[in-house]
């Protein structure tokens, strides 16, 4: 298939949605994510103060609410993770519920030095049980 009819494909996908995904946040999850990714501050351990999740706890809902939502095999020989961007909100806390929704919201192509190369970019909502904004965090990804 050439690059142009892949893109084409993508295109036709703008605007698919996943989710929402719901995921009830434990204070033992937030502890433990906070210890794995090297968390000093006593605001992520400490129980009496909810604990709080470390800003990038807002990853852990990227595989499940995005999934398939990124076509990863494209039939190209690469591909890479590019880019993540988060806009952080209300904090999440331990008793929260979170609701993840996705949307796939761009397909383009550049000219790079290997040749052709197709991006795609998926963006991922978050909101609390209180339907407060927690995250907006935007994946793109590319093939060459």
């Amino acid at each position: 298939m050439t690059h142009e009819a892949l893109l084409e494909k993508l295109r036709q996908r703008v605007g698919e949605t996943r989710g929402p995904l719901v995921r009830s946040i434990e204070a033992g999850a937030l502890i433990r994510f906070a210890y794995a990714t090297g968390q000093t501050h006593p605001r992520y351990f400490d129980k009496s103060l909810g604990p709080v999740a470390a800003p990038t706890y807002v990853s852990t809902f990227c595989a499940d609410a995005i999934a398939d939502l990124i076509d990863l095999d494209l039939g190209l020989p690469m591909f890479l993770h590019s880019d993540d961007v988060a806009e952080l909100g209300a904090p999440i806390v331990a008793g929260d519920e979170i609701r993840a929704t996705a949307r796939y919201v761009d397909a383009f192509a550049r000219e790079g030095k290997r040749g052709t190369m197709l991006f795609q970019t998926a963006e991922m909502i978050l909101v609390n049980q209180s339907d407060a904004h927690v995250a907006t965090v935007r994946v793109s990804a590319v093939s060459f």
